[in-house]
């Protein structure tokens, strides 16, 4: 374990650097979100459990002064093995850790850093990607996605993914969407266990993540197979721009024929339709005007009807990627690009 922890506390501190650099990209209500979620998790405290607010602030504040005084710090390099490792070198850091460890090294929200290391679930293969799923984490940073792709590598986070899931159930219980409440259903979840969530509940949680875990890499399988909106778009877009490319090329991923929503028509799970028609919020929701219509159909075993609601939106955001991609190679104000935005969007029916 002494390699793991010597290599977790220089994780620990890019993490760190990591967070000073993007916290403020967030929404007020997003980043209350992220910092409660990794509250608990530096903290232990159990999904089902309150979190004390006055502690939760007092932490809140310690970490404010700490990202404030690593503003502008630069990462450091892996030390390890008596080689120094660039930190975006999974590989690299990997042939360091013990077996049953997995170091994963990406880009995220305004091409940020992003990092974690955790336990090794399983590895395989899939369209020559190299899939680690992971359990338990030992560090990690604001972002915690459920899912991250980088350098051929997809990894498939568990511990995060049990997280998602756990706020779903709280999204459940305050909003009472139906469509969220019936994902939850038939996976045998009552509305009782979800107003009243306990230990036992999360028994059914991590089956949950087990089973829908093919969605989550589906989902990376499209991203990174579609072309429509390529990476370096990203290097170079910002604010609003980068949010609404996001948008189309996460739609642009689930709609891929190997993408999500093939995946979930292949397997015939309304549960996993119920998710995911769910979790669209935002622009992807405004594009995809037709998701919840579709899985209404699907309830009454019209399967076609999913498929067909699929290629609508894929045309859709098709078109828009074809604009964005001229007006991303344009340099234009602010003021100038929101109305080119307003107009592209506004062409397929989108108001932003």
């Amino acid at each position: 374990m002494r390699g793991v922890e010597e290599i977790a506390e220089q994780v620990r501190y890019n993490c760190e650097v990591s967070n000073a650099s993007f916290w403020g990209i967030y929404s007020i209500c997003g980043l209350l979100m992220r910092l409660r979620s990794l509250y608990r998790f530096e903290k232990a405290v159990e999904p089902w459990e309150r979190i004390d607010t006055q502690e939760l602030m007092k932490w809140i504040d310690s970490k404010e002064r700490l990202w404030r005084r690593l503003a502008g710090a630069e990462l450091r390099r892996i030390r390890a093995g008596g080689r120094s490792i660039d930190p975006m070198d999974a590989e690299g850091v990997e042939e360091h850790l013990p077996e049953g460890y997995c170091y994963g090294a990406g880009y995220s929200t305004g091409m940020n850093p992003s990092f974690f290391l955790g336990e090794l679930q399983r590895r395989f293969s899939r369209r020559g990607f190299r899939v680690s799923v992971t359990g338990r984490e030992l560090v990690r940073d604001l972002l915690a996605s459920p899912a991250m792709s980088a350098g051929g590598r997809i990894y498939l986070r568990m511990g995060i993914f049990r997280e998602y899931l756990w706020e779903k159930v709280e999204e459940a219980r305050l909003s009472r969407k139906r469509v969220l409440l019936e994902a939850f259903e038939l996976y045998g979840v009552s509305e009782e266990e979800i107003a009243s969530p306990d230990r036992e509940l999360d028994a059914k949680i991590a089956r949950i993540a087990e089973e829908e875990s093919y969605t989550l890499l589906a989902h990376e399988l499209g991203e990174q197979l579609q072309e429509e909106v390529p990476a370096e778009l990203f290097r170079s877009a910002t604010g609003l721009l980068e949010r609404v490319l996001r948008s189309v090329g996460d739609l642009l991923a689930d709609t891929h024929p190997e993408g999500r929503l093939s995946a979930i028509v292949e397997k015939r799970s309304l549960a996993s339709l119920a998710f995911y028609v769910a979790g669209l919020t935002g622009m992807r929701r405004a594009m995809f005007p037709e998701a919840e219509e579709a899985y209404r159909s699907a309830r009454e075993g019209d399967w076609s009807a999913v498929l067909e609601a699929g290629r609508a939106a894929r045309e859709r955001a098709l078109r828009c990627a074809a604009r964005l991609r001229e007006l991303a190679r344009r340099e234009v104000g602010q003021q100038e690009l929101r109305t080119e935005l307003r107009r592209v969007l506004g062409e397929q029916g989108i108001n932003l």
